[in-house]
């Protein structure tokens, strides 16, 4: 299966380079990804599928049609409901350039070791 990065990149008309730069990679490392050269490591599909707005299944090439955009309409609780420390997160979350995001996810992979 083929993952729908290079379709995604695509989507959004920016080069390799381009998002290699964003989510901080090479191009090279983006080239051999999309050309599935190499295995995406969790924390780069978690960056993808985030800087996509999409799931990581759906980087992956594993569903069609999967973005947030749709998961949204399908979930089961309305937005209202939605706590408002979450919403604080996901707002601030939003704001966040990718360098922090990446240092985020580390920190938070070091704490899930103590779970």
């Amino acid at each position: 299966m083929r993952s729908n990065i290079k379709q995604l990149r695509k989507q959004r008309n920016i080069s390799q380079k381009i998002l290699g730069e964003q989510i901080g990679l090479s191009q090279q490392a983006i080239s051999r990804m999309e050309r599935d050269r190499s295995k995406i490591q969790v924390d780069v599909l978690i960056t993808l599928a985030d800087y996509f707005r999409v799931s990581t299944d759906y980087v992956l090439g594993y569903s069609a049609g999967d973005t947030l955009e749709n998961q949204e309409e399908i979930t089961e609780a309305p937005q209202e409901t939605v706590n408002e420390d979450v919403a604080s997160i996901m707002d601030n979350w939003e704001r966040m350039d990718q360098t922090k995001r990446q240092e985020l996810w580390q920190i938070l992979a070091e704490l899930k070791r103590y779970l």
